[in-house]
């Protein structure tokens, strides 16, 4: 009996898929992660036909983005409390981008109730964050750390901070957290900044120095923003950060520099959402030059150089680059990628390590598309439904 399990997690799932295949017929289940999930057999009309449908699956749901359970990216290593490669996702489509994340690294997010005992075991990852009429994000997570939850939590999501001023900075919510980073001691991830647009437009958050926070927890894996607007890495080493993700409408090009200065030797996920100069992105190709050298970051897997309006410049240099023969994916979604990039891209290595490439969001027409798709890569080539195709005015996923 042939059988094959697959996992898939972002910031709004984390769910299995299981196929068995047996003679005539298979059997399909499915559902969240950490639950036996509901089972579908179908039978064919001989085992022939079964197993042409039993891969016509499993390969529909590899181009989703699913892996497989036992992959690398779906296992944490030698050391079973780490955190695997495919929970640092952030999210995967345009339309995710106008959504609070409902997990974050693997696990469900629930908003802070203080007057609810929080769960213990550190099974569920909670979000601190205030609105238009109350500020509660700093009390609901001072109230948490004085909680026995908090010497388990594995993950902490801070949401809106600013109530209704835009102008206020996360540097109270670093300071507390670092303050604390003793009865926060099994922390592993952190995620400073899930705000959408409802709350604050992307390119509005005022971030702050995120580097205490990298000072303050020596054993952190995955730390993601969202917001560039003054935002600072002011800690550049770091032995065990393996994931991190800045998101934002215009990544300031000292921001980038930093990041090429910097020393991180466990990275396996960068992901810079790069923007346009509109809105602060001032970065260049030369900006990330000591990136796609391939001389920092020996471990990094994921490179996502994402909602960018030069992607067609990076595509151009980033096939020859000597990083691109050994990551495992390569994303340059959400961005305003043309045929001049795609055709680039054509010349991509297929004869090494990478795997997956995705450019979901683009510009590139159906003649290029479909060059695209003969390559011997799994490749994300879709665009949203509601994509304007204008030959002239073309804009990043997330510019405001």
């Amino acid at each position: 009996m042939d059988r094959r399990e697959l996992v898939f997690m972002d910031s709004t799932s984390n769910k299995f898929w299981r196929i068995e295949l047996n003679g005539d017929s298979h059997t399909v289940t499915f559902g969240r992660a950490g639950t036996d999930g509901q089972s579908k057999t179908k039978t064919f009309a001989d085992a022939d036909a079964a197993k042409k449908d039993y891969d016509k699956l499993i390969s529909a749901k590899l181009k989703k983005g699913y892996v497989d359970a036992d992959s690398a990216s779906a296992a944490t290593g030698e050391d079973a409390d780490a955190l695997p490669v495919l929970a640092f996702r952030s999210i995967l489509k345009e339309d995710d981008v106008g959504h609070n994340a409902k997990t974050f690294i693997g696990k469900r997010i629930a908003d802070y109730d203080p007057n609810k005992k929080p769960t213990a075991g550190g099974k569920t990852v909670y979000r601190f964050r205030s609105d238009w009429d109350s500020q509660d994000c700093v009390p609901n997570l001072k109230h948490f750390l004085e909680t026995d939850a908090a010497r388990e939590a594995v993950g902490i999501v801070i949401g809106n901070w600013t109530g209704d001023d835009t102008g206020t900075d996360p540097s109270e919510v670093i300071e507390l957290l670092c303050q604390n980073s003793k009865r926060l001691a099994a922390l592993k991830a952190i995620y400073l900044g899930d705000i959408i647009s409802e709350e604050c437009e992307m390119s509005w958050i005022q971030q702050s120095d995120i580097g205490p926070l990298l000072k303050a927890f020596p054993n952190l894996e995955l730390l993601r923003t969202r917001g560039g607007e003054n935002l600072k890495i002011g800690h550049l080493k770091h032995d065990n950060l393996r994931g991190l993700i800045c998101e934002s409408g215009g990544l300031r090009a000292e921001v980038v520099r930093q990041i090429g200065r910097s020393k991180f030797p466990a990275l396996e996920h960068l992901e810079l959402w790069l923007g346009t100069d509109e809105y602060g992105g001032d970065s260049s190709v030369e900006d990330l030059q000591p990136i796609l050298s391939g001389d920092l970051f020996p471990q990094l897997k994921y490179l996502g150089l994402r909602n960018c309006d030069f992607v067609d410049d990076i595509a151009a240099v980033i096939v020859n680059s000597p990083l691109i023969q050994r990551i495992e994916t390569l994303d340059l979604s959400l961005g305003v990628l043309t045929d001049e990039g795609g055709r680039a891209l054509l010349s991509l290595p297929t004869d090494g390590t990478l795997q997956h490439v995705n450019l979901h969001f683009n510009y590139m027409t159906n003649d290029v598309i479909k060059e695209l798709k003969k390559l011997p890569l799994k490749m994300d080539l879709s665009k949203p439904s509601h994509m304007d195709q204008d030959d002239e005015w073309r804009f990043v996923a997330v510019g405001e």
